[in-house]
């Protein structure tokens, strides 16, 4: 059993944060274009430098991250089991991103082994308070993750202890089930033992709608009403231009900025997938207009991105749907024609190649030290996407001319925000 530290006095962890670290820019002025010719040899080498990162930067316990924050004041975490619950999902990430890459490197491998024993080992993420549900995005993705591990036959002398962790990790979405039938990361008028559901998001419940999906894949068990009440969700808050509202609290604002396509281009992408894959509404068609969305409007998406403050972009973007966005449109990108694939899976490897930092990382929004880990684990998993999927990735068009950002700082130019200013940013419109 891991033993879980408890929360120390504020004044210890920002000792331990030590002011500002340096590290490499988030958005540097220029990032040089991939000529076509040049960009399957990229991809395969920023991938191995990324791989080279998770293996280089796991902790010795197996998992990945740390509360060790570069900034003084940190984004709003309320207690220590916040850090389990990111600790925990960076981790899942990171046993996911390394199941392709551990086919090939040994390395690669026995890390991968590490972060499956941590992830098993690991107690249940609890709710952090009434308020604050960050365990649902360990419980999304330890889900997600071990639930293509089961089937991997490399990890045969362990399934007893995978199943064992996916049943109880499910069980733990049962209960976080809102009475809506969606999933979120707040309940901040309720804070009922059952949440709400006012906060529930389209993103979440899509992302666990997905969970699910490689859950029954891999012959795992679940509680029947879970899908079509989570179904219900997302198809409720869907719009017709292709965007959807960010969540129950915001359907009655359907025009505001955020809710619009430009800046819904995140999260549209794992809403369309869930949606596809359960067979309710959502046509090849839509899929197609999602992808051209996000990159005829990824100038919308990509302005976000680095910047310290939740919603603080154009459309209310957040710095943290950026890989988490892409990710899931390369599993979009999975599901549709080779000539599609053919299109669209060169620019989307050539943005994550030119987005990777000098240490091999990736990094969107700066939280904690477990930005970096999730950042490199979502970025391998959509170069893998792309060059392993058909068609290969062998040659690309250059990322869309308004996908460079304006400069910004690096991480160590970060600007402090106090918890009370935090709670204002955490819904991309104060209600």
């Amino acid at each position: 059993m891991i033993s879980r530290p408890r929360l120390i006095l504020l004044p210890a962890l920002l000792a331990l944060a030590g002011g500002c670290r340096s590290g490499p820019a988030l958005s540097p002025t220029a990032r040089p274009t991939i000529a076509r010719e040049d960009l399957r040899p990229s991809a395969v080498r920023a991938r191995e430098r990324g791989v080279a990162f998770l293996v280089g930067t796991q902790n010795p316990d197996g998992s990945w991250g740390s509360f060790e924050s570069a900034r003084p004041d940190e984004d709003i975490f309320e207690e220590w089991a916040s850090c389990d619950a990111f600790q925990d999902a960076t981790s899942a990430l990171g046993v996911m991103a390394l199941q392709g890459p551990s086919r090939r490197d040994p390395a690669a491998f026995a890390v991968l082994e590490r972060g499956v024993d941590y992830l098993c080992r690991a107690p249940t993420t609890k709710r952090v308070s009434g308020e604050y549900l960050y365990d649902n995005w360990a419980h999304l993705y330890i889900t997600h993750a071990l639930s293509l591990v089961v089937r991997d036959p490399r990890f045969e002398s362990r399934r007893g202890a995978i199943e064992g962790k996916l049943r109880r990790e499910i069980e733990a979405l049962e209960v976080r089930q809102g009475a809506d039938g969606g999933w979120g990361y707040y309940d901040f008028d309720y804070g009922f033992e059952r949440p709400a559901g006012d906060d529930s998001t389209c993103f979440m419940t899509a992302g666990v709608l997905l969970a699910l999906d490689e859950a029954k894949r891999s012959g795992i068990p679940f509680p029947p009403h879970l899908v079509p009440h989570g179904l219900r969700t997302v198809e409720r808050l869907r719009l017709g231009g292709g965007s959807y509202v960010y969540g129950n609290y915001a359907s009655l604002r359907p025009g505001s900025g955020f809710n619009q396509v430009k800046g819904s281009l995140g999260r549209s992408q794992p809403c369309n997938l869930a949606l596809w894959r359960y067979g309710r509404g959502v046509k090849k068609e839509d899929l197609r207009k999602g992808i051209e969305n996000l990159f005829r409007h990824h100038h919308f998406i990509e302005i976000g991105r680095g910047r310290p403050i939740p919603h603080e972009a154009w459309y209310s973007t957040a710095a943290y749907y950026y890989l988490f966005g892409h990710f899931y449109a390369a599993k979009v990108l999975e599901e549709l024609d080779p000539a599609d694939r053919e299109k669209w899976c060169p620019i989307l490897a050539g943005i994550i190649v030119r987005d990777q930092n000098e240490d091999g990382s990736w990094i969107d929004y700066p939280m904690y030290r477990f930005d970096r880990p999730y950042g490199t684990a979502f970025a391998l998993m959509i170069l893998e996407s792309c060059l392993e999927s058909p068609p290969v990735v062998a040659a690309a068009a250059s990322a869309p001319a308004t996908s460079t950002p304006p400069p910004r700082g690096r991480v160590s130019d970060c600007v402090p925000i106090s918890p009370r200013s935090a709670r204002r940013f955490r819904d991309p419109a104060a209600r």
